[in-house]
């Protein structure tokens, strides 16, 4: 979800009351203006998919690997694993579900030095939790012993720091590629340099210190991290803080694959971010908690004060332009985003008590509908 990129002061000094808004006469389209009801007890398809979620809070951020790394990876946009009837042999390959036996979940995030792939590095991390040591310690041998495919030219390679990773090195493509178990966990890492690929460079020593440095950043984490047990894997709520309840569900198809929601802390969240510095500038000193993504991207700041200033920040970008914000909401700004980053056209955001709430469109209608609904399910949340 886009957000500003802005430097105002941090929040402060007194918040006039919010504007009384009619709110059965605002237009919401097709959208609900009721909360969404959250099931408490969760199927073990979606119990699974929640697990990957929280994951995200342990998975390191590929900044924490190496500072150059800023730029998400496009197509990161389901890093939570698996959604409810997904047939993860489409998101990997067709034997996937053949070598992961017992896996419960998983999440990945990736991100590259920049911009422009000719001039890039990048990484990815995956972590996939399985119900037994011995389940993850068969699937990364298998996942090693599949590699990248019958066709491709890969060498064996030895990891400087870890004995127990399995590594390919694949010239063709300057990448690096390595699975290590650990517990019940299969830590799967990846590191290439586009540009020595672009310039016909081949250099090992480019990409395998970042991949061992992976290896060793996301086994500490994951040592630390108890899993949730996975006879308990029902009972544990999904929304402990309400905040699906308060945010607008797209309800719909993205593209070809069903888009499901996330709650996730203000850390995890930043896997992904367009901008990492200034979000996690903007959380710290809003004092963001928890957020939660579904059509809606919902924030929860400190106070009142802190999500008015959030929200000031949303639109201090130099690639944002104003447009007209919705009949009605004059509390709601909305933008249209004209930089070079692959991103929806059109923004709109609204804070309500301690929330601030920030929804995307390629139809401006669109956008000023559903900031509406979610207007109306943060007032109606209390």
């Amino acid at each position: 979800m886009l957000v500003g990129t802005g430097c105002s002061d941090d929040p402060a000094g007194d918040t006039p009351p919010e504007p009384v808004v009619d709110l059965a006469k605002l237009d919401v389209g097709p959208y609900p203006k009721v909360e969404r009801p959250v099931t408490t007890t969760p199927s073990w398809a979606l119990a699974r998919y929640f697990e990957g979620v929280r994951l995200s809070s342990v998975v390191p951020l590929p900044v924490e690997i190496d500072p150059q790394f800023v730029v998400p990876q496009a197509g990161n946009l389901n890093p939570a694993f698996p959604r409810p009837g997904e047939d993860l042999t489409k998101r990997f390959d067709a034997t996937f579900d053949e070598d992961t036996k017992g896996l419960i979940a998983g999440f990945g995030t990736a991100a590259r030095s920049h911009e422009d792939l000719n001039i890039s590095q990048g990484i990815a991390i995956q972590a996939l939790l399985f119900d037994s040591v011995g389940a993850a310690q068969s699937a990364a041998a298998a996942l090693h012993r599949r590699g990248f495919g019958p066709d491709a030219t890969v060498e064996p390679i030895k990891s400087a720091r870890h004995s127990d990773a399995l590594l390919w090195w694949r010239p063709d493509q300057q990448r690096v590629t390595g699975w290590m178990a650990t517990g019940r966990f299969v830590i799967r890492v990846g590191s290439w340099s586009d540009e020595n690929k672009e310039l016909e460079i081949s250099d090992l020593s480019a990409v395998l210190p970042l991949a061992d440095k992976a290896l060793t950043i996301t086994a500490e984490r994951l040592q630390a991290h108890t899993p949730t047990p996975v006879d308990r894997l029902q009972s544990i709520a999904i929304d402990p803080d309400n905040m699906l309840v308060r945010t607008l569900s797209l309800g719909l198809e993205n593209g070809t694959d069903p888009a499901y929601p996330m709650v996730r802390d203000a850390r995890a969240a930043l896997h992904g971010a367009r901008d990492f510095a200034d979000m996690r500038r903007m959380n710290e000193q809003a004092g963001v908690d928890r957020v939660s993504e579904d059509k809606a991207t919902v924030y929860r700041t400190r106070d009142v004060a802190s999500a008015r200033w959030f929200l000031a920040e949303v639109g201090h970008d130099k690639f944002l332009r104003p447009v007209e914000d919705p009949v009605g909401l004059a509390a709601a700004n909305c933008y249209e985003y004209i930089g070079p980053a692959v991103v929806s056209r059109y923004f709109c955001a609204v804070s309500h008590d301690r929330y601030v709430a920030v929804v995307s469109s390629e139809q401006l209608p669109d956008a000023r509908q559903s900031i509406s609904a979610q207007y109306v399910i943060l007032v109606n949340a209390g």
